[in-house]
C-alpha cells in the first residue's frame, strides 16, 4: 500500500530521470487545494530538473479534471434539484390534504351545532 506524501517529500521525488505520470500531476493538484501556491513551487521544481513542459502537463490535466468533475456536479445539482421539488410537492399535498380535514371538522361541528 502507497502512503500518500508530504509537501516535502512530494517535492523530492521530483528528480531528471522521473517520468512525469497523470498521478503525480494528481497529486500537486490535491497540495494546491489545501496549501494555494504548492503547484508553482512543483512546476519550477519540474522544470528546474529539465522537465520544460510540466506547466502545459498540469494546466491540461487540471482543466480536463475540472471539466470532468463540473459536468458531475451539473448533473447531481439537477438531480437534487428535481429531489427537493419532489419533496416540496409532496409537503404542499399533504398541507392541502391537512387543511382539507380541518375544513370537514370544522364544518361537521357546525352542522353539530345547528343540531342543538
Amino acid at each position: 500500500m502507497e502512503c500518500t506524501p508530504n509537501r516535502e517529500s512530494l517535492l523530492a521525488l521530483i528528480q531528471p530521470d522521473m517520468k512525469l505520470t497523470k498521478e503525480f500531476l494528481k497529486r500537486i493538484y490535491a497540495f494546491e487545494i489545501s496549501y494555494p501556491g504548492f503547484s508553482e513551487e512543483a512546476i519550477a521544481a519540474l522544470e528546474a530538473v529539465g522537465c520544460v513542459r510540466a506547466r502545459e502537463h498540469y494546466n491540461a490535466w487540471v482543466k480536463e479534471y475540472e471539466s470532468r468533475r463540473d459536468a458531475e456536479l451539473k448533473e447531481v445539482a439537477h438531480w437534487y434539484r428535481l429531489e427537493c421539488e419532489k419533496e416540496w410537492e409532496k409537503k404542499q399535498k399533504g398541507s392541502e390534504e391537512q387543511r382539507t380535514q380541518r375544513e370537514r371538522k370544522q364544518s361537521g361541528r357546525k352542522w353539530m351545532d345547528g343540531l342543538f
